[in-house]
This record gives C-alpha cells, structure tokens and sequence, in this order.
C-alpha cells in the first residue's frame, strides 16, 4: 500500500486538465494528494466533477483523500 503512495499523479489519473491543475497547485505524488480533504481541494479551486474523478481514481487504487471534518458546520 505505500508503493501507491510515492507513485506521480499522472500514473492513475489521465484526465490532463486535473493534473495541470494538481501540478499548478504543487500537488504531485499520490501521498500528497491523500492528504486533502474534498472541502481543501474546493478551497484550492477544483470542481465537484474533478474531485469526483480525483476520488474514484484514488479509490480504485486502495486509497482516498482525507475526510472532511465538521469545521464548516456552524452548528458545531
């Protein structure tokens, strides 16, 4: 499982515009790209649809992003 971890973005993901934008964002191995949540990388200017593939890329792999966490609910 952490061989998946060191391997480049673009060995799982073809889609040539996320990985201009993982790249233009400084995102470049898988490792790094687990460690954003789905809220961090809306933040960071990806759509619904590119998280979308992003996860079911990873998740075909055996790994995912991060959870998001309830820091956006406000009744919290």
């Amino acid at each position: 499982m952490k061989e998946i971890l060191l391997k480049n973005v673009n060995e799982i993901i073809k889609d040539k515009a996320i990985i201009g934008s993982l790249d233009s964002v400084g995102i470049s191995s898988i490792g790094e790209l687990c460690s954003f949540s789905r809220m961090e990388l809306n933040e960071k200017g990806f759509n619904n649809s590119a998280v979308n593939d992003i996860r079911i890329a990873l998740q075909l792999n055996g790994v995912d992003l991060k959870p998001n966490h309830a820091r956006k609910n406000s009744l919290i």
